[in-house]
């Protein structure tokens, strides 16, 4: 049983490995250690929630943050709107993450915008089940509403699954804005990885992290 344990550990270490080289080498989004000017096309003062479901807004968001960070989080059981909208940071799903800080965000990422479109990089290889590299396209609405358009695995392993799916969703996901008074950080395990930022030309990351 130790040995086929052992196995399991390593073949599974060898994946995540092999996805984070992946990731590392291909990734095109990066942070650029500035405002993307999101304000100008959504309000990002509170969360995005499904909408067409009351309960959804207790139940887990996504956030855009000005820095060009995404991420995708739940709430804790039994909370409505108003504490969520007086303490958002008090009532998140958290643990201890990365460096012994608190996490509190279920997938991270980074976006870019084009046009009317956000276009999300959300990507893990830090856990034992295996990373993931996932393209989300988010296409605006209006200042409060938005859709989620387009889904796809960016891993090389996931090639000929793709080939059976339409990543452009149908029907989509509508996603409507909910203000908080409360606003969460936007430090993420992301912002500690040089490969998520621009190199300069002489080769060196311009993250000073």
């Amino acid at each position: 049983m130790r040995h086929f344990i052992l196995i399991m550990y390593l073949l599974l270490s060898f994946s995540c490995a092999s996805q984070k080289k992946e990731i590392i080498s291909k990734s095109t989004i990066k942070l650029e250690g500035k405002s993307t000017n999101i304000e100008n096309l959504i309000e990002i003062n509170g969360y995005y929630a499904k909408s067409g479901c009351k309960e959804c807004a207790t139940i887990a968001g996504i956030m855009f943050f000005d820095d060009g960070i995404w991420v995708d989080f739940r709430f804790k059981k039994d909370v409505d709107e108003e504490e969520i909208k007086t303490n958002m940071f008090g009532n998140v799903i958290s643990g201890i993450g990365y460096n012994n800080t608190v996490r509190w965000g279920i997938k991270w990422g980074i976006y870019q915008i084009i046009n009317d479109t956000i276009i999300v990089s959300s990507f893990n290889y830090g856990d034992l089940m295996g990373g993931f590299w996932i393209e989300y396209k988010y296409k605006v609405e209006n200042r409060e509403n938005i859709q989620l358009v387009y889904m796809k695995s960016l891993l090389k392993k996931d090639e000929k699954y793709n080939e059976t799916q339409n990543p452009w969703l149908n029907p989509v996901f509508n996603y409507q804005f909910i203000s908080a008074d409360s606003l969460l950080p936007s430090d993420c395990w992301i912002k500690e990885k040089k490969w998520a930022w621009p190199m300069n030309k002489i080769g060196k990351s311009i993250c000073k992290r």
